[in-house]
C-alpha cells in the first residue's frame, strides 16, 4: 500500500492549488537551464571535431 506523505501546512484544496499555481507561475527554468547545457556540449563537440579532425585533414 502506498501512502502519500501529509503536509500539515497545506489546510484545504484551494490551499494546495494556490501552491501549485506559485511553483506553475515560476515557469520551467530548471528545464530550459538542461536544455541550454545539453546544446553548449553538443556545439563544443562539434567544433572540437571541426577544429581538430576537419581542418587538419584539408
Amino acid at each position: 500500500m502506498i501512502l502519500e506523505p501529509y503536509d500539515n501546512s497545506v489546510d484545504s484544496p484551494e490551499a494546495a492549488q494556490q501552491r501549485v499555481d506559485e511553483i506553475v507561475s515560476r515557469g520551467p527554468g530548471g528545464a530550459l537551464a538542461l536544455a541550454g547545457t545539453a546544446v553548449l556540449i553538443v556545439l563544443a563537440i562539434w567544433f572540437a571535431f571541426y577544429f581538430f579532425v576537419f581542418i587538419p585533414r584539408t
